[in-house]
């Protein structure tokens, strides 16, 4: 779905908007595993053993009380007597990305607890850690291994990952994901919205492996208000006493010194190509830490704001764009793959545009990496929208999460250059 809009850009009432300065903030100030596609990881996605649970008899008994033997055990009854009443291994079948809504006509409007199992096998070394990452689940999931509860997720659009080392064994493996997309009043967003509540595991699920030694979090760009200087910060595991970064094509290969708590920084001089829509450039970045290599493509450019101008790079520039939902020009349903990233950014390019706004959530990390390699500017935004509850802490915090979540994830995409935090709120909500 794509809207065509006219941006000048005038920033009005009805959303409220922050600047991303070119440095956002220090790299290890969320837990969140950067750059987690391009780590050693398994693949979880494929057809995912489903079974829709509408009054939730796979989760609480007949006093609404959570069982110990609910559907995350993956049992199959082996005499009548078990009392087992649902199987996996005769369940229906969906495609994991995706959503329900559009791979199953009876689930079109279904708004509940559908669960989600996935059997696989690995053989798990001592001397490493293993992630379970989603890259989103709406609205609602909560995740066993092997049926052992390993955490929950609130919020459809972000991404989250357990440390589940302690729960894999060798040979067969097994996830259960309880999956809710029922809307909320307490919930970002709230009850009522002009987007469609599609229902599921939308995004890409994977294993990631970990040395003891590897680089948690980083950020780089260049450094404020300079174009000959790189500044990056890293948050390493496993207390190494350097790390290091390269980048071939600016003949940088430079050590970071690590201290006691995991974290370095280094301002190196360099003056790289600025990345822009007429000539989006980015350059391969390497990071080691120990024996982990990490790879990464960043471009390198400053925003800013002079009287009533966007500066990019020191020069005023006019945004002329649209606003894309995340459903595909490809298949049914929600967008999560680059090649669904790319027929739409292509087509806000045939229309002439150099910005695209992401609403009304956060979009599928291709997307914005995308938008990186094609050359368009970027909104980026979090799920406040209309009537949310912010008089309710527990509802703050969540809409507080689900920025910094969005933020951490995408700080390095020079294509991003607004982070909109409110979108048609009351005035003084």
């Amino acid at each position: 779905m794509i809207h065509i809009i006219s941006l000048g850009i005038r920033v009005t009432s009805f959303c409220l908007v922050l600047f991303l300065s070119s440095f956002v903030a220090a790299a290890s100030s969320n837990s969140l595993l950067q750059n987690s596609n391009n780590r050693v990881h398994v693949s979880l996605n494929g057809a995912w053993d489903i079974i829709p649970d509408p009054y939730e008899n796979g989760y609480y008994n007949h006093r609404y009380e959570a069982k110990d033997d609910g559907y995350f055990l993956a049992e199959t009854a082996k005499t009548p007597s078990d009392l087992i009443e649902y199987n996996f291994d005769k369940a229906q079948k969906l495609q994991v990305p995706g959503d329900w809504n559009s791979q199953d006509d009876t689930l079109f409007f279904y708004e509940g607890t559908v669960w989600y199992h996935k059997p696989f096998t690995l053989t798990p070394q001592q001397d490493k850690t293993y992630l379970l990452h989603f890259a989103a689940v709406n609205y609602h999931a909560i995740v066993y291994v092997n049926g052992q509860r390993v955490g929950e997720h609130v919020g459809g659009f972000t991404p989250f990952e357990f440390d589940v080392s302690q729960h894999l064994r060798a040979g067969h493996n097994f996830v259960v994901v309880k999956v809710d997309n029922k809307r909320e009043r307490q919930q970002i967003p709230t009850v009522n919205t002009d987007w469609w509540n599609y229902g599921g595991i939308t995004r890409s699920v994977s294993l990631t492996t970990l040395d003891n030694i590897h680089v948690k979090d980083y950020q780089i760009a260049l450094s404020p208000g300079r174009y000959d200087q790189i500044s990056l910060n890293l948050s390493v595991a496993g207390n190494p006493d350097k790390a290091y970064i390269t980048i071939p094509e600016l003949g940088i290969k430079q050590a970071i010194a690590i201290d006691e708590q995991g974290h370095g920084q280094v301002v190196i001089s360099a003056t790289p190509s600025l990345w822009s829509p007429s000539s989006p450039k980015l350059y391969d970045i390497q990071l080691r830490a120990g024996s982990e290599l990490i790879s990464d493509k960043i471009g390198f450019r400053h925003i800013s704001t002079q009287a009533e101008d966007i500066l990019l790079n020191g020069q005023a520039i006019f945004l002329k764009g649209i606003a894309i939902h995340e459903e595909s020009f490809l298949h049914p349903g929600r967008e999560w793959s680059e090649a669904d990233a790319r027929a739409t950014l292509q087509a806000a390019l045939e229309l002439g545009c150099n910005f695209v706004r992401l609403a009304h959530y956060p979009h599928n990390e291709s997307m914005l990496r995308m938008a990186d390699e094609l050359g368009l500017l970027v909104w980026a935004e979090i799920l406040v929208y209309w009537t949310v509850l912010f008089a309710e802490p527990a509802v703050y915090l969540l809409a507080e999460q689900q920025l910094s979540d969005m933020i951490s994830r995408d700080k390095n995409r020079a294509a991003i250059i607004l982070w909109s935090v409110a979108n048609e709120t009351p005035q003084g909500a």
